[in-house]
């Protein structure tokens, strides 16, 4: 099987800025487009993020991966809605750009903690209609976001940890209620979902999420 063409595509969000990024281009055909958008200090590299994509390649979709960097003082000190809406702004222009390499029939969204309020952005303003949105580590406790994720008409996934100060266990049972969406809460896992020090039931939760993720598309 040949492998994906790895290019950079031209995109322009907040206020004009060039939104860094990588595709992954099937040599083949591909009927499905993944957007995948990092954490705040968590790239598309690190093993949440970097393992979906490849599950997803795998599949055959094409990927667009977005490696924007909002750890910096004018971001961070901005108001949620300003930061939602600076997110957002990167996400749709990501998004629509990644939309007009094909004709896709499926797009599936995939966000880590402020990458989730990017995923919400564009379901509120009704852009991401249908599609598939797997959401790790979310920020449920942001009642905006809680109100855009109820809102999921497609197959979506929220992967969270009870001991992660980001899960509102609340929260998510409104969302579930709201949309049907499914729910995979580990037991003591960080942030980035590992368990610091035991290495080998990390490995053992990231499989455990890559396989929820692929139940999404049986």
């Amino acid at each position: 099987m040949s492998e994906p063409a790895i290019t950079s595509l031209q995109i322009s969000g907040h206020q004009e800025s060039t939104v860094p990024n990588r595709f992954f281009r099937q040599p083949a055909e591909a009927s499905e487009l993944a957007v995948i958008f990092p954490g705040l200090r968590y790239t598309c590299d690190m093993p949440l993020l970097y393992y979906p994509a490849r599950l997803l390649l795998a599949r055959g979709a094409d990927v667009l991966q977005l490696h924007t960097d909002y750890n910096h003082p004018e971001f961070e000190a901005a108001p949620l809605l300003a930061r939602a809406q600076w997110l957002g702004a990167d996400a749709l222009a990501g998004v629509q750009v990644g939309l007009s390499q094909r004709p896709y029939n499926r797009l599936i969204l995939v966000g880590k903690s402020i990458g989730t309020l990017a995923i919400g952005f564009l379901l509120a303003g009704g852009i991401a209609a249908g599609a598939t949105t797997i959401w790790l580590t979310p920020l449920l406790q942001q009642p905006l976001l809680v109100q855009a994720a109820s809102q999921c008409s497609g197959p979506a996934l929220f992967v969270a940890s009870d001991a992660d100060s980001t899960y509102d266990p609340a929260a998510m049972q409104k969302i579930q209620a709201a949309c049907g969406a499914r729910s995979l809460v580990l037991s003591g896992a960080n942030h980035s979902l590992e368990i610091p020090g035991d290495p080998l039931r990390s490995v053992q939760y990231l499989h455990t999420i890559l396989e929820s993720i692929s139940s999404l598309f049986t």
